[in-house]
């Protein structure tokens, strides 16, 4: 049985493991390679520099004025030495080592008495080839000049340009490593979530597949959580329609027999309560397309779209709805009929009850179909399209006795667009008016 971790875990042990591996191997870089050797300068060099004869940054070397000499321990030896090499008083060249077992201790023996450089010229002739030429430790040399400043020569270079170099090499491999651990653990994290918030935006109350529950889980528990709260909400709702349908029921009853009373009443007043109780019937009815519009899922079937539009078309001349429509030939299509019918029958109704003149257009663009129901009414303000696609809203105008419903014309014909998987758009018509467009996508019949 496999064992799922929490989110928290998960990115608990990532950021544990890419540390530990980090620091091993940056530990493992910095111990495994060598250290490196501490860089060394020639003094012939140097002096050769000082001369204008060798470039300071070819030889790792850099020149600075100073106003005061170099400090550290000097080589007596090798002062003089570099002394009689620039041809200069040794009061005037200060040669000195940082720290005090960096300096060189030089000592010239002649029959196995010390020699002193001042004292013997030409033994410091004699030996000033050699002493030159060899590598010393990290040194400055100093040249006092004639404006009293001093000219110091020193290494460029260092133990840190060397480590920095190591360390980088290390922190360069260990994000190469990390960099699949990363990607791995981003993935595991990231995929389930994405799956379930792709999932999440097309669930309905009709749809009854389960939201994926795979992953870390804190993810499952969500989406058990999210799955839960769905059935809770389908059952609230199915008892909402069951309750919508024996409050309608049972006014049907009376209003039946109070359609019957009417017919002998007189007939000013009979007219006005049978338009009464047919406005009633048309509410009530309204009501219960809505709710199972809502609560059961679309049945698609393979239909002709065309002859569909042809049928509403014809059911509203028989209303008295002056209509025209652009019709072409046949449009197989997929679909629910029956959402479709509801959702254009609303439409044109609302165009007729404020335009009087009705217009309905199709377009089959290949990937989709876009129905359009167009009138010369007073059309939508912008700031209320928005609020009247939710259920149970009115615009303003519709609230007198001639115009006015329940408010869920547009929402049904929302609930129909978005289980079909397409879109409505309120547009202002060019000239005035109103129009609803429709964008259904194609689907081949399964």
């Amino acid at each position: 049985m496999t064992r799922h971790w929490s989110t928290t875990t998960w990115i608990v042990m990532l950021a544990v493991s890419s540390l530990l591996l980090a620091t091993l191997v940056s530990l493992a870089v910095i111990g495994w390679m060598p250290r490196p050797a501490p860089p060394q300068m020639r003094l012939d060099h140097a002096v050769q520099v000082l001369r204008g004869e060798r470039a300071p940054a070819a030889e790792g070397m850099l020149v600075t004025l100073r106003d005061a000499p170099p400090s550290g321990h000097a080589s007596p030896w090798l002062t003089q030495l570099t002394a009689h090499q620039l041809a200069l008083p040794v009061e005037h060249v200060r040669l000195v080592w940082k720290g005090a077992g960096n300096a060189p201790d030089i000592k010239v023996y002649s029959r196995g008495t010390p020699v002193d450089a001042l004292a013997d010229p030409e033994v410091l002739r004699a030996q000033g080839l050699a002493l030159a030429a060899l590598q010393w430790p990290l040194f400055e040399l100093g040249v006092q000049r004639a404006d009293g400043r001093w000219q110091v020569l020193a290494s460029d270079q260092g133990d840190v340009v060397a480590w920095r170099r190591q360390v980088l090499l290390a922190l360069l491999g260990g994000t190469l490593l990390l960099a699949p651990l990363t990607a791995w653990a981003a993935l595991r994290i990231g995929r389930p979530l994405r799956r379930l918030a792709d999932a999440g935006a097309a669930v309905t109350l009709q749809s009854s597949t389960p939201l994926p529950d795979d992953g870390p889980r804190d993810v499952q528990m969500l989406a058990k959580a999210i799955n839960a709260g769905r059935e809770r909400l389908r059952d609230q709702a199915q008892d909402m329609t069951r309750m919508l349908a024996a409050v309608a029921h049972d006014l049907r009853t009376p209003l039946t027999g109070l359609r019957l009373r009417a017919e002998f009443a007189p007939p000013a007043q009979s007219a006005r309560m049978v338009a009464d109780i047919e406005r009633m019937n048309a509410m009530i009815e309204q009501v219960l397309d809505y709710a199972r519009g809502e609560l059961e899922p679309a049945s698609m079937l393979s239909l002709d779209m065309a002859a569909l539009l042809d049928e509403c078309v014809q059911s509203a001349r028989l209303r008295g709805v002056d209509i025209h429509s652009g019709l072409t030939g046949p449009l197989p299509w997929h679909g629910d009929a029956l959402l479709l019918r509801r959702a254009l029958d609303n439409l044109i109704d609302n165009a007729a009850r404020y335009a009087g003149t009705v217009e309905v257009e199709v377009h089959n663009t290949g990937d989709a179909l876009w129905l359009e129901v167009a009138d010369r009414g007073p059309g939508i303000p912008d700031g209320e399209k928005a609020r009247l696609l939710q259920p149970f809203q009115r615009h303003e105008s519709s609230r007198n006795r001639a115009t006015g419903g329940t408010g869920l014309g547009l929402a049904v014909v929302q609930g129909a667009v978005r289980q079909h998987g397409g879109q409505l758009w309120l547009l202002d018509r060019p000239g005035g008016g109103l129009v609803v467009r429709m964008q259904l996508p194609v689907k081949s019949p399964q």
